[in-house]
């Protein structure tokens, strides 16, 4: 079968590999469609480490080819999605129900193959049966999709809570769109590439705002009474907007950090400390337990606005180039019959 292979520092192509042999417990699938991820972009370019010779890719679904023994509940021809990642069950993170941040957590694409290659193979429980209503189009954005989601849970919004989110990109939108499905009504976007705003407008902003155009600071102060929002999502991963939500939040407030910087970040720990504003940290998603294929399925999160472009397998090189532009939100690539 044919796969993406990383083959050295800022080295991949596609290359002639053995099709996967599944144990008792796994399940191999025949990929549909997959979606760039910007991990996947960083190692292509040399940013992000990975395994040499492995497989890239982390976010696809498929058709279930073949069913170990051991697998209950999952049969050829079933339409499936996948979590990102690999667990052991045992340590006490998974056993306390975070799994997804598994002491022995190995990633798809990075330390274990990925899922860009025609065929792939998963442990049972990494693989959910796509619900009624959702195509396998959408299936391959539940993975960031539900980044987003658990990012959001975790700070447990209110619909009264105010929010600013940093960042219309792939995360970032998909944020808003679960803010928005907690009850949220006064969700601000800020966003440096102006025409992602009108698609925040139409994902469910309150108000958008282009921080080279305007004043942000002044604009939260205008919408909450001079308070600061309750809550900021950092979706950017910039130092500098990292930084800026300590300005943003109210006292007793609460910012959660999803995306995740190059440089080092300084933070005004004197008025965290002294506002007592909770800072949480989000890292993957509990598809399974948070159900977020679920909300895509009944377009609560709707992701089809995301996809901008798609792209054939054989056309993944040009799909890479094409997923580094600003005109990019997710890149979709198609595999073959």
């Amino acid at each position: 079968m044919k796969a993406l292979v990383y083959v050295d520092v800022g080295k991949v192509e596609i290359r002639d590999v053995e099709k996967p042999q599944i144990e008792s417990d796994e399940v191999l699938i025949k990929t549909k469609f997959a979606t760039i991820c910007g991990t996947d972009e960083n190692i292509s370019e040399g940013k992000f480490p990975a395994k040499t010779g492995v497989i890239l890719g982390h976010e696809a679904s498929g058709i279930v080819e073949e069913v170990g023994k051991s697998v209950p509940n999952m049969k050829p021809g079933e339409p499936v999605i996948c979590a990102p990642y690999l667990v052991c069950g045992r340590c006490l993170p998974c056993r306390a129900g975070r799994y997804n941040v598994c002491m022995n957590r190995k990633h798809l694409g990075i330390e274990v193959d990925g899922l860009f290659a025609e065929y792939f193979k998963l442990p049972g429980y990494a693989v959910y049966p796509a619900p009624p209503g959702m195509s396998l189009e959408e299936g391959a954005l539940v993975e960031p999709a539900s980044v987003a989601y658990h990012a959001v849970r975790r700070t447990s919004p209110t619909p009264s809570d105010s929010v600013v989110i940093f960042g219309a990109g792939r995360i970032g939108l998909l944020v808003l769109q679960s803010v928005a499905a907690f009850g949220c009504q006064r969700i601000i976007v800020s966003e440096l590439i102006g025409r992602r705003l009108p698609l925040a407008e139409k994902l469910g902003a309150h108000r958008v705002v282009n921080p080279q155009n305007e004043n942000l600071k002044e604009i939260v102060k205008e919408e909450t009474d001079g308070k600061g929002v309750d809550i900021v999502m950092e979706a950017a991963g910039i130092p500098e907007t990292i930084a800026e939500t300590v300005e943003l939040v109210r006292s007793a407030g609460k910012i959660c950090l999803i995306g995740i910087p190059e440089n080092p970040v300084e933070f005004d720990f004197m008025t965290l400390v002294r506002r007592e504003i909770d800072i949480v940290t989000s890292d993957a998603s509990l598809i399974g337990y948070e159900k977020t294929h679920e909300l895509v399925a009944k377009k609560i999160i709707d992701v089809r606005p995301l996809i901008t472009h798609t792209f054939h397998f054989e056309d993944i090189s040009k799909a890479f180039e094409v997923a580094k532009g600003q005109e990019a939100l997710k890149v979709l690539i198609e595999f073959p019959d």
